[in-house]
């Protein structure tokens, strides 16, 4: 696990990006899906810890955070000719790196960044590769109306530093 501290203008810019990219899915009307039933706040919230996750996860490997708005199934982070999703969690009993089986892309590389704001902690990554088009991990938390996905355990993850430094492939 990496810990990385993001300074006050870290915070800053990549909350205006959070709340940029939840007023912007307001204007165009658009939902979040999967049956999310959220409120705003909690859009903004979940938003604005995405987006700090995305940049910590760009100051750790060294790349350029691009501060992109409501760009679709796009990677959130670009390293190198790697395509990575981002996913942040606030700290709870069990977490797990969520990978939805519809709208995910093979052969990403999925990162689960745990949200202690300022600090924030990359637990590891996975290829999507791994688990989509099987049942590994394929869960729906017992939420019926929500649709499965596959929950990676923490200890399941490679460890981040295997993708800075080339050895995940």
């Amino acid at each position: 696990m990496i810990e990385i501290k993001l300074d006050l203008y870290d915070l800053f810019a990549a909350s205006q990006t959070g709340l940029t990219r939840v007023f912007e899915s307001l204007r165009l009307k658009q939902d979040w899906g999967h049956n999310y039933k959220g409120s705003v706040n909690d859009q903004i919230a979940k938003s604005i810890s995405g987006a700090c996750a995305e940049l910590a996860v760009c100051r750790y490997l060294n790349t350029a955070f691009n501060f992109h708005v409501n760009h679709g199934a796009n990677p959130d982070v670009m390293f190198g000719d790697v395509r990575c999703q981002v996913r942040s969690q606030l700290p709870k009993k069990h977490n797990s790196l969520i990978i939805r089986p519809k709208g995910s892309k093979a052969g990403e590389m999925y990162i689960l960044v745990i949200d202690k704001s300022p600090t924030f902690e990359i637990k590891g990554f996975v290829n999507s590769s791994y688990v989509l088009n099987t049942t590994k991990y394929l869960t729906d938390f017992g939420i019926s109306d929500r649709p499965e996905v596959h929950s990676v355990p923490i200890d399941k993850l490679t460890p981040i530093n295997f993708l800075k430094d080339g050895a995940w492939n």
